[in-house]
């Protein structure tokens, strides 16, 4: 996608890694930078590509994976609209240890190591924010390591939805959402088989928790007063131990009307 030096300097401007800083230094990022738009099942690099670049992603989202060498594939990550990925790589000489390829159609700002180079020497601000993107990459990766050996699956299916209500959480007693991924991508993610993640979406609709039609999915009002509005400390506490590993509550009888998201 071609775009004009100034139409980049404008959208790298609206972006948080480059906002309020100098324009001297947003051209200088904007010459490194294009904007790129991809259709489903493209690769943005492969495992084993020395790192070129950094990505913000403007729309669609992508999945982040690494593979075996006998051809399995974890999925460790997947990317929405605004989230940068590719940062701490920049920063040391090793290959990529992952791949990234897009799960929907996708448009990304790729913007060039050396412009990023360049522009940390003359502005100390965008070093700060590159090592805070760094720190909270860290973070997430120890809060995904936490989940992943301490959360039941129907725990990581919640905190996903849950995740994906909050901003609405404080506005809306039912909130509606699409889920934008591939259901067999959503599960490869969170670590067990497309079939699993059914079975949990079912459960959590016979307990009343959310109603779902094909990708539609709306989380109701006992899933927004019991888990969308509290806090990290109170929805823990409130998940009590189970030899199935469901921590929400099972109705006495199985509510009508809900379908399994297949």
């Amino acid at each position: 996608m071609r775009t004009s030096l100034d139409d980049l300097s404008l959208v790298l401007g609206e972006l948080a890694l480059f906002r309020d800083l100098p324009d001297t230094v947003i051209a200088e990022v904007a010459r490194a930078a294009h904007v790129v738009s991809l259709p489903k099942g493209a690769a943005i690099y492969a495992s084993g590509e020395r790192p070129k670049a950094l990505f913000h992603v403007m729309s669609g989202h992508l999945k982040v994976a690494v593979s075996s060498p006998e051809g399995g594939e974890k999925v460790i990550e997947i990317l929405s609209p605004n989230q940068l990925f590719g940062v701490a790589e920049l920063f040391g000489d090793a290959p990529y240890v992952s791949s990234v390829e897009t799960v929907s159609p996708v448009v990304l700002v790729s913007v060039g190591r050396d412009g990023i180079f360049r522009a940390m020497d003359s502005e100390p601000r965008l070093m700060r924010r590159m090592l805070a993107a760094v720190a909270q990459r860290q973070s997430s990766i120890e809060r995904d390591i936490a989940a992943d050996c301490l959360q039941s699956g129907s725990a990581k299916v919640v905190e996903y939805l849950r995740r994906m209500g909050a901003a609405a959480a404080a506005k809306a007693a039912r909130i509606e959402l699409e889920l934008a991924i591939p259901k067999n991508v959503l599960a490869a993610r969170m670590g067990f088989t497309p079939e699993t993640l059914s079975r949990i979406f079912r459960e959590l609709s016979d307990a009343g928790f959310i109603q779902v039609l094909g990708k539609h999915v709306t989380l109701t009002e006992k899933f927004t007063r019991q888990y969308a509005c509290g806090t990290e400390r109170a929805l823990a506490e409130r998940r009590p131990a189970s030899r199935s590993g469901v921590w929400f509550d099972r109705p006495a009888a199985v509510p009508t009307g809900h379908a399994a998201w297949n």
